[in-house]
């Protein structure tokens, strides 16, 4: 061994100053692929929370259905739960702060008390049963009325005729009586009687007449159930008045089971809470959350 060999390996203690350097070499290479996986890590948390940012928008401004079976409230909530649970699982639990879970507990009770149309369900069901019991029993006094109406057009028609042969009857008697002799009516021979004639003149003129007072009135009483501005009042006016009625509740327990399951917005707020809180979180790296 040279004289300096040996002054170098007293000066290092007999350590090899070779290994040193592998060491440090490797530290060296250690650092930056370290970084890497770092700044990798966090560029995933990124993406993962645009992702989460842009669910909640398109959460907050989704229409419900009010159709059986649709997606509904209830389907919204659990949408947002699972949403919530797996940007949880993926942010890791050092990331999420108490406001964060104070508002998630907050949102999900708000919309898991809320939403329950069943007493208005009920309510509508009596309006409707209601409501198809007197439109069964106006439909079944039109359907009465338009038949009797029909019934009396015949009537009056075969009284007409009826009563034209009569006059025509009345009229010949009549000139056959104006041609009898004047001695043949001194003594008595007047020639054939009108009376018979007559009244069935008069019935059948006071039997049209009756008819067409029947239609007036059957006419009236349609107008009534109509409901036509010139309708007389009486008990199908008032059960016109109880219909529409009826209708315009209905109309507003519709508007109230729809803003009920909707929630619209509710559900914005809610969701535009959750993207402020969720936007301002600070994610911890794999380094940090082991330290």
């Amino acid at each position: 061994m040279s004289v300096s060999n040996r002054s170098r390996t007293s000066r290092s203690g007999g350590r090899s100053v070779p290994k040193k350097k592998v060491r440090r070499a490797k530290s060296e290479l250690h650092g930056p692929r370290k970084h890497s996986a770092v700044v990798a890590e966090e560029a995933t948390k990124e993406e993962m929370r645009k992702r989460v940012l842009d669910s909640l928008e398109h959460l907050g401004h989704q229409k419900l259905s009010s159709e059986a079976g649709g997606y509904n409230l209830k389907s919204w909530t659990k949408g947002l739960k699972v949403l919530l649970d797996d940007f949880e699982e993926k942010a890791g639990d050092g990331s999420l702060t108490e406001a964060f879970r104070a508002k998630r507990r907050e949102v999900e009770s708000e919309f898991a008390s809320v939403g329950d149309v069943s007493q208005i369900e009920r309510d509508l069901d009596a309006l409707r049963k209601e409501e198809e019991e007197i439109n069964a029993k106006l439909k079944e006094e039109t359907e009465r009325i338009s038949s009797r109406l029909s019934a009396i057009g015949g009537e009056r028609t075969g009284k007409s005729l009826e009563l034209g042969e009569e006059k025509r009857n009345l009229q010949k008697l009549q000139e056959e009586r104006s041609r009898v002799s004047f001695f043949s009516k001194l003594v008595g021979r007047s020639g054939p009687s009108t009376e018979y004639v007559e009244m069935k003149v008069r019935d059948l003129e006071a039997g049209l007449k009756m008819l067409e007072e029947e239609a007036a009135k059957l006419q009236a009483v349609r107008r009534s159930i109509e409901g036509t501005k010139d309708a007389p009042g009486g008990i199908y006016a008032d059960l016109r008045t109880r219909m529409e009625a009826l209708e315009k509740k209905a109309k507003e327990l519709d508007a109230l089971r729809e803003a009920k399951m909707q929630l619209a917005e509710e559900r914005e707020k809610a969701s535009e809470e959750l993207r402020k809180i969720i936007s301002e979180l600070k994610f911890e790296t794999g380094s940090e959350a082991s330290a």
